[in-house]
């Protein structure tokens, strides 16, 4: 089923929401995604981890930490992306069903692993790391526009301009809190 959503499939969002199992998929979804941004950013500092002389921390304890905060960042993102697009879709006349929003939103975060490389700093100076990110983030309205539609019954134009409205909010927050 998560397949078919990150394929864009319509009708697979709507069985999403009628599963059973929609909140434990949500939460599995959500924990490898985290797990997947913990790894990337251990990957990422891989010189960094290796630089520690105890073998227990450069083993084990500084890559479960890393871990550990790629699930609570997966969290946090989870949280602040479906307050966004509760609010996309509230403001131009939605339900403003945020609970059925936040189920499906761990999904929307799958093509954003492609930007942790670029987000962690890694992806500075290769030519490969920015398409990914255009790629990701764009792959993520896509997504959210279905939610949105599915979430909500809007047309396809209303949920684009809804998930839009997140987009550019997460963009301005992102810049202002980012360091240059």
């Amino acid at each position: 089923m998560v397949g078919k959503m990150i394929t864009l499939q319509e009708q697979s969002f709507q069985a999403f929401f009628d599963s059973p199992h929609a909140k434990r998929l949500s939460r599995l979804v959500l924990l490898l995604v985290g797990v997947g941004y913990g790894a990337i950013s251990i990957a990422s500092n891989a010189d960094y981890i290796s630089s520690f002389e105890s073998a227990l921390l450069r083993n084990a304890l500084v890559p479960l930490i890393f871990l550990l905060f790629g699930v609570l960042t997966a969290w946090l993102t989870k949280l602040g992306f479906s307050l966004l697009l509760w609010a996309g879709a509230k403001s131009i006349g939605g339900k403003g069903l945020l609970r059925q929003i936040s189920l499906a939103v761990p999904v929307v975060l799958i093509p954003g692993l492609l930007a942790v490389p670029f987000l962690t700093g890694s992806g500075f100076g290769s030519p490969v790391y920015l398409p990914l990110l255009a790629v990701g983030l764009l792959w993520m309205y896509l997504i959210s526009a279905r939610v949105v539609q599915a979430v909500e019954g809007f047309t396809g134009k209303k949920a684009y301009i809804a998930a839009s409205l997140a987009l550019i909010f997460l963009a301005s927050v992102y810049y202002l809190v980012v360091p240059s």
